[in-house]
């Protein structure tokens, strides 16, 4: 399956997938990792010929057929969740620094990465091997990661009670925690 050569100069989306999988292998030993990397780019097989090189919308297809291939097998629950979350949300992890603050926050909340840090975590791995697995990119770095995690930091840093204590009531406080949190990932895109 041809991919676009000026972001893929591998050119094969299999070699791609196997690339990415090394690079998984070198980033962590976690097998949920090297698992969500190893499908993050499913959808791929689906895109229509007259659209190749092109792949637009394959991270939604990605998830759909990492669903199914998780119930098909029986893949654990935590494997499914990972892989679904990196294979919709890789693309945009990709574009962090050219996000607005309030998608990076919805990419926060989608993830669950406020309830689960660790797993977002894993997810910031397997998309760092998604950068890192194209032929010439292996050791570029990769930014995008940092600034998530320490968009996460700074968000989890935004304190409910305080917002309480400020008068806000029911529906009022996860509005204004929301406006809080946006602020604060401003802040941090300044400071990059």
């Amino acid at each position: 399956m041809p991919q676009p050569a000026q972001y893929h100069p591998e050119i094969d989306c299999g070699i791609h997938t196997l690339l990415v999988l090394q690079q998984a292998v070198k980033l962590s030993a976690d097998p949920e990792v090297r698992f969500a990397a190893l499908t993050h780019d499913l959808g791929k097989g689906l895109t229509p010929a007259e659209i190749l090189p092109s792949h637009h919308g394959h991270e939604r297809l990605s998830r759909e057929l990492t669903t199914q291939l998780c119930e098909r097998f029986k893949i654990p629950n935590r494997f499914r969740e990972l892989a679904e979350h990196v294979a919709e949300q890789h693309g945009r992890i990709h574009k962090a620094l050219e996000l607005q603050p309030k998608t990076v926050l919805n990419v926060l909340e989608v993830t669950d990465a406020f309830r689960k840090p660790e797993r977002f975590a894993q997810l910031l791995l397997a998309c760092e091997a998604d950068a890192k697995g194209r032929t010439g990119f292996e050791n570029r770095p990769y930014p995008q990661a940092n600034y998530f995690r320490e968009a996460l930091r700074a968000c989890q840093q935004v304190d409910v009670q305080t917002v309480i204590q400020a008068g806000f009531q029911g529906v009022q406080i996860k509005e204004e925690l929301h406006r809080r949190r946006i602020e604060v990932i401003k802040q941090i895109r300044k400071e990059s």
